[in-house]
């Protein structure tokens, strides 16, 4: 597994790439809603297929439906967004939805995680020089209720997670964006980054 992770260099390449992305997310989620974001540092970790759900679930096994989002270039990978169940009321409200309307949270948490990961992958993908294209956002079953459902397709070995933990001001809500890069397209993803740190 080590041997297919990333070197130093890289890594911090990605690391830095990412700060940029993230901060584009944030900056559009502030200007739709009208309020502070924060962002915490993007956490970057090989995983494998075993650990896949627990890296997703992470600790608040949240209740609400993730949505994903795959993105293709030829580097490849999909896109999970958690989101915590605190701050659904004021969410809602700041999107402009009746906060009674129960139909409404599907249509709130596809268009969040349609802007965050449009702006945030979208970004990484331009500074390593790649164009990209996204599949529309779909919910997925929670945690709770999914087995191999709530994983992403096909049969991967590892996966690198790229995880970005974003936080209204106002509200309590919070999301985690993931991006995750299959087995085949690590060694991509080193490429692209090598690219990137010798245009330097």
């Amino acid at each position: 597994m080590n041997e297919q992770f990333l070197n130093e260099d890289q890594r911090d390449a990605l690391q830095e790439i990412c700060n940029v992305g993230m901060g584009k997310a944030a900056a559009a989620l502030a200007k739709l809603l009208g309020v502070f974001v924060t962002l915490s540092v993007p956490g970057i970790r090989l995983v494998s297929t075993g650990q896949l759900r627990d890296a997703l679930t992470g600790q608040d096994d949240s209740q609400l439906p993730p949505v994903r989002q795959a993105f293709q270039s030829d580097i490849s990978g999909e896109a999970i967004v958690l989101f915590g169940r605190d701050g659904q009321r004021e969410l809602k409200q700041l999107m402009g939805y009746d906060v009674g309307d129960t139909d409404a949270q599907a249509a709130v948490l596809c268009d969040i995680a349609n802007l965050l990961v449009g702006a945030c992958v979208q970004s990484v993908f331009e500074q390593l020089g790649r164009r990209i294209c996204f599949s529309g956002p779909t919910l997925l079953p929670s945690a709770a209720e999914a087995n191999d459902g709530f994983l992403p397709n096909g049969q991967w070995a590892l996966a690198l997670l790229l995880e970005i933990h974003f936080t209204l001001e106002k509200g309590g809500f919070g999301a985690r964006m993931v991006m995750l890069l299959p087995d085949a397209a690590i060694e991509g993803m080193k490429h692209a980054l090598d690219q990137f740190l010798q245009s330097l």
